[in-house]
């Protein structure tokens, strides 16, 4: 499970281009705030969402199959859109050093179903159960993210028992 840090990251100092990606009106605030801080002369873009959707996912694998060496990702906003975001970024190679992150809210988590393979958004906490958005078994939200998936790991919450 992730452990953010009460704080947030400051930007890389030998960042020599960062692009910063914002979720949500806390996100972005954030993102704005690191702007700020990125030093004099670097090159920054900073890219402003509601939610990690297709759309801004699709223009963040665009950005990272044209970053070079120096290139650093910022993700700020609630904790399911951040992990979709890195994990995006994690298949397309960047590495976990040049990937910071500031989470603002861990109610919703990305819930994966080993079963059908379905991602699920819910709010049950870690420990709770949740329906599979796709298959609709009865899922445990176990304590275990996944880096590849960028979601909580989801198992039926019902399999040891008789039928």
């Amino acid at each position: 499970m992730p452990r953010w840090g009460s704080e947030w990251p400051a930007p890389d100092p030998s960042a020599r281009t960062v692009l910063l990606v914002g979720f949500g009106a806390r996100g972005c605030a954030i993102t704005a705030a690191w702007a700020a801080d990125v030093p004099a002369g670097r090159p920054v873009e900073v890219l402003a969402a509601d939610d990690a959707d297709e759309s801004v996912l699709a223009v963040l694998t665009a950005r990272i199959a044209g970053a070079r060496v120096g290139w650093r990702l910022m993700l700020a906003g609630p904790e399911d859109d951040v992990l979709a975001a890195r994990a995006v970024a994690l298949r397309a190679g960047v590495l976990d050093a040049e990937i910071r992150c500031a989470v603002t809210s861990t109610d919703r988590k990305r819930v994966y179903c080993p079963h059908c393979r379905a991602t699920t958004t819910t709010t049950a906490p870690v420990a709770g159960e949740t329906p599979c958005e796709g298959c609709a078994r009865r899922l445990h939200v176990y304590a275990h993210v996944s880096r590849r998936a960028g979601a909580y790991l989801g198992f039926m919450a019902d399999a040891e028992e008789v039928a």
